[in-house]
């Protein structure tokens, strides 16, 4: 195939993508300068420059459509979140004079939903900065590449190729044009209902409005250093639990609770194994953090909060994780690394892989314990299925898992070297896990000062862990090869 035909396809469909990155630094560069704030506006017009410069040179050297195979989708959607991030952190050079490695971990860490910072003090801050981290992690908490299929909907099916690449496989509605407006529909309904919830909670408007869009995208950044904690309010911890489960639930199955009832979202495997998780969890940590706090409420209060916050990737934090013990810390871990339900805002190894697994787990001892006669049924979320799609999901679940295991603990060794013996190593799995789990919690080590090297491994970290690292090793592979698949 031809190597330059490649290259074609995956700009032409990343074209749309440039535009509206720069349109929507555009209109960030209107409010900057109608707050009077001359250094962001200069960042927000540079990065609109960029991006509707790019997009309309794409235009013109590669006009009309191409439609992507497999192979490309998943290249355009690696590349989509470096080249996104890469012009969106323009601002925080110009704004906060953040150094070009600091600039793009903000932004990367922004998109990618996980919300682990290096501003060590938000609130210094310009208040356009700290809506354009909310603004970033809003956007990408349902992902770039939904941004981008508004724009590549083609006549046949290969744009569906682009909507598996972060494993949106369930339709709402025939088209993945009307799919897509009902999501985006619904996002911000529920950003708005958190948001008068927040605020209605005792948060201020401004602070209401970047917490939602935090947590309905399962971000983390806040806008204080200290997290929600600055707050010291368990009514503004109890608002936002809600709005975090939230985010961490499958869009189908809320979209369907909307118009059919609870019933929808009761009975649905995956939110009925998450709300397990979160009780089972919350209840194990709150046993073991009992003497850490002076009563049973503080201690049922954080860690419940936590457990939630980690589950779901949120990434909020109410308590000083580095005192907590290291039992407490590994079920954190734990829940960081499973992660919400596919479908969701979420990343992690996700709920319905989980539940997947465990369902074979489970089919395997029924076999072995049954007679030779007896006749299985074969079963994926409640549904009959034959024996090949058990083999083949079997497999992406199973090699899924293995990459995402090996990936933590590469990046576990690394950054145990890089950060020196003085730091506990509890610690350093617990940060890892939150970057590859894109949840941003920190125990610490995660921070300005980490080595430039450290942060390079935490940048791959939280962008494989947002795409789940196959379209990754795709464009390695495409790099390696010279541009030929």
């Amino acid at each position: 195939m031809d190597p330059l035909r490649d290259v074609k396809v995956i700009f032409n469909n990343l074209k749309g993508l440039f535009l509206i990155i720069g349109i929507i630094m555009l209109a960030m560069a209107a409010l900057s300068w109608y707050a009077g704030d001359i250094q962001a506006f200069i960042g927000f017009f540079i990065g609109a420059a960029i991006g509707i410069g790019a997009g309309m040179i794409l235009y013109l050297y590669l006009p009309g459509k191409k439609n992507p195979e497999l192979k490309h989708a998943m290249v355009i959607a690696a590349l989509a979140y470096l080249f996104i991030s890469a012009i969106s952190m323009i601002p925080y050079i110009t704004a906060i004079h953040l150094s070009p490695v600091d600039a793009f971990f903000e932004s990367i860490s922004g998109w990618t939903g996980t919300g682990l910072t290096m501003i060590a003090s938000p609130e210094s801050a310009s208040p356009m900065i700290l809506l354009w981290r909310s603004v970033t992690q809003w956007a990408g908490g349902l992902g770039v590449i939904v941004l981008m299929v508004t724009i590549l909907i083609r006549p046949g099916t290969s744009t569906y190729m682009l909507y598996q690449s972060e494993a949106h496989k369930d339709k709402l509605r025939p088209s993945i044009r009307s799919t897509l407006n009902t999501i985006w529909g619904l996002y911000v309904l529920l950003t708005a209902a958190g948001l008068l919830l927040l605020f209605v909670a005792g948060m201020p408007l401004w602070d209401a409005l970047n917490a939602s869009m935090s947590a309905i995208g399962t971000g983390g950044f806040s806008i204080y250093a200290s997290s929600i904690s600055a707050y010291d309010s368990m009514l503004i911890e109890l608002a936002l639990i809600p709005v975090m489960i939230a985010g961490a639930m499958p869009f189908i199955v809320l979209y369907k609770t909307f118009r059919k009832g609870i019933h929808s979202l009761i009975g649905d495997p995956q939110v009925r194994a998450f709300l397990m998780i979160i009780t089972a969890g919350a209840g194990v940590l709150a046993i073991e953090n009992y003497g850490h706090y002076q009563s049973v409420i503080a201690t049922v209060r954080y860690s419940v909060f936590q457990f939630i916050s980690a589950l779901t990737g949120a990434g909020f934090q109410t308590a000083d994780l580095a005192q907590w013990s290291r039992p407490a810390l590994l079920i954190m871990t734990v829940a960081m690394v499973i992660g919400g339900c596919a479908g969701s805002t979420s990343s992690g190894l996700k709920i319905a892989r989980i539940i997947f697994l465990s369902d074979q787990v489970k089919l395997w001892f029924a076999k072995v314990l049954r007679s030779k006669n007896a006749i299985t049924v074969l079963k994926v979320n409640d549904r009959r299925v034959t024996e090949d799609i058990i083999s083949a999901e079997l497999t992406e679940a199973t090699f899924m898992s293995f990459l995402w295991v090996v990936a933590l603990l590469l990046s576990i060794f690394l950054i145990s070297n890089l950060v020196g013996p003085e730091h506990d190593f509890t610690h350093v799995i617990f940060d890892v896990s939150s970057a590859l789990g894109n949840a941003g919690m920190s125990c610490g080590i995660i921070n300005p000062g980490l080595s430039f090297p450290g942060k390079i491994v935490i940048i791959i970290d939280m962008w494989i862990g947002r795409l789940e690292i196959i379209p990754v090793m795709l464009l390695a592979r495409y790099l390696f090869k010279g541009f030929r698949f």
